[in-house]
């Protein structure tokens, strides 16, 4: 596999500025975190919930939704804390280091939950061992997505060109290791072609650069790719999920386009460090619940590209395990070597 190449966005110079939380809905004082919390009133504070990605992904953006709706339900402020780096690496580590006292969370993907534990050969903490899952909420296939200005209209197109450009388009993820990275290498496996990954520290931050024309193409989340689509600046060419997407019927899958078996989608679930009291995991498990079943919510989410999915603990500690394995197959099958 052709070397990756590490690039920066400067449109993301501000995301040094990720240590002062958001607070969303109620707005509490440097008092109200420095309280103390009692073992049989939680919550009596504030909540942090990082999310390991750069703010405008849909992980920011599923967190910031279920934070709203948490601060309502729990009557306490949910603090979104982007902590950014190594493919989600820097918040998940945080998060599992973190005292296991329901006070920190982790909004986790298939990337800091599944991918990573196949990428790092020594990493800092077990990707199963270290959390406690409270809930899957949302899956969301990736999307082909082109600029406007290259010569395809489908994804059978897309791999003739690329077979006679080998190693000339490149496309951008959301870092090495991540869902969209993986998106692209399975693809170039499977297609039995070679291009070039561009790891950014964020799909916001990538996008940019693909509605200029420095980046090809990616296979991005849905919900980053369709106001551009329906502008007229991208092109959408198939979706990775095995169905095709409820709410964009017309568009194919990648698998009927070609490139038979492929399946390359995100989850998006919440974590909290292991150790945590079950009677707190079992309290947010049901408000996420009910969260993700109320209208507004699956309309927002929806509008993301996420499918509104939910899985409590139990369920969704097994639906991780099972994730771990199928990417660490993919992993090894493409030939990318822990770091």
């Amino acid at each position: 596999m052709q070397a990756l190449v590490c690039r920066s966005c400067s449109t993301h110079s501000r995301d040094a500025a990720r240590l002062a939380a958001v607070v969303i809905g109620v707005g509490l004082g440097s008092a109200a975190l420095a309280q103390p919390s009692g073992s049989g009133n939680w919550p009596d504070r504030p909540i942090r919930l990082v999310v390991p990605f750069a703010a405008g992904g849909a992980l920011d953006v599923v967190g910031r939704i279920l934070g709203q709706k948490l601060t309502e339900s729990l009557g306490r402020a949910i603090l979104i804390d982007n902590r950014l780096g190594a493919a989600g690496n820097i918040g998940a580590e945080y998060v599992a280091k973190a005292m296991p006292d329901g006070y920190t969370l982790l909004m986790s993907s298939v990337t800091t939950q599944a991918i990573s534990m196949t990428l790092i050969a020594k990493p800092p903490y077990d990707f199963v061992r270290d959390y406690a899952p409270v809930a899957l909420v949302g899956s969301a296939p990736l999307a082909l997505i082109v600029h406007s200005s290259l010569p395809v209209k489908s994804v059978r197109e897309f791999i003739a060109l690329a077979k006679a450009r080998p190693g000339e388009l490149n496309y951008f993820s959301s870092g090495t290791g991540s869902g969209t990275h993986m998106g692209g290498a399975l693809f170039d496996q499977m297609a039995g072609i070679r291009t070039t990954h561009v790891p950014y520290k964020g799909g916001a931050a990538g996008i940019n650069d693909l509605l200029s024309g420095q980046i090809h193409f990616s296979f991005s989340t849905i919900g980053l790719a369709v106001p551009y689509v329906e502008a007229g600046r991208i092109k959408l060419l198939a979706v990775g999920s095995t169905r095709r997407y409820s709410r964009l019927p017309n568009v194919p899958t990648i698998a009927e386009s070609g490139v038979k078996g492929y399946e390359a989608e995100q989850w998006y679930g919440v974590v909290a460090p292991a150790g945590t009291p079950v009677q707190i995991v079992n309290r947010l498990a049901g408000e996420l619940k009910t969260i993700v079943a109320a209208a507004d919510v699956r309309d927002r989410f929806f509008a993301q590209g996420v499918e509104p999915v939910y899985a409590g603990p139990d369920e969704f500690a097994a639906y991780i395990k099972t994730s771990v394995t199928k990417f660490g197959k993919i992993v090894r099958d493409i030939g990318l070597k822990p770091e």
